[in-house]
């Protein structure tokens, strides 16, 4: 298999052994401060800045690679009994930046890197969503806060609405360009070519 990301030898290296310990990291541009976290546990520093552990409190939703330039969606979540997190739900950060990087440490759950991660997505924050959820165990109740921020890849879904365009808009981007005449009405009269029987 070919690698299409540029990889730290050190990394590969140790993603090409039989046992290797993975971990997630997610960058957002948040408004107030940038947040950086990952999977494992305790504090990792990477890049002259400091990552804070977020354990299986944190989850990740990472999308398939897109091919054509159109907008691929994924997502961060964290979940935790803190009602602070509820403060964060009102943030305004549509069209900030967010990236997530897979590195590897040398232990399971550790903080310890072996190389540099390698981005495995980026884009521009779109959704935050904030979800509660309460927990009764007997006489205790424990309220359970979610928030989730979705970002998309690639160009915005109006950007990409108009990569589907007129003749007319050819026209006036390339005066004296004919070619989309022959694809006016092209679907309209597709529909409607018979095809002889045999």
């Amino acid at each position: 298999m070919e690698l299409m990301r540029q990889i730290a030898s050190a990394t590969e290296t140790a993603i090409s052994g039989a046992v290797f310990h993975p971990v997630l990291m997610v960058w957002l541009d948040w408004p107030g401060g940038p947040v950086r976290a990952h999977s494992g546990v305790g504090s990792l520093s990477w890049g002259g800045n400091t990552w804070a552990g977020v354990s299986a409190f944190g989850a990740v939703s990472v999308p398939d690679e897109a091919q054509g330039g159109v907008p691929v969606d994924f997502s961060v979540s964290l979940t935790c009994d803190l009602p602070e997190l509820a403060d964060c739900a009102d943030a305004v950060i549509r069209q900030r930046e967010g990236a997530i990087y897979l590195g590897v440490t040398t232990e399971a759950g550790g903080n310890v890197l072996v190389g540099a991660p390698v981005s495995l997505a980026s884009g521009t924050m779109d959704v935050l969503v904030l979800r509660t959820e309460v927990e009764r165990q007997g006489a205790d109740v424990q309220v359970l806060y979610t928030l989730t921020v979705t970002l998309t890849t690639g160009p915005g879904y109006r950007s990409s609405a108009a990569i589907a365009h007129s003749h007319e808009d050819q026209s006036r981007a390339y005066p004296g360009d004919t070619a989309g005449k022959m694809l006016v009405l092209a679907t309209a009269r597709a529909e409607k070519t018979l095809w002889p029987e045999p």
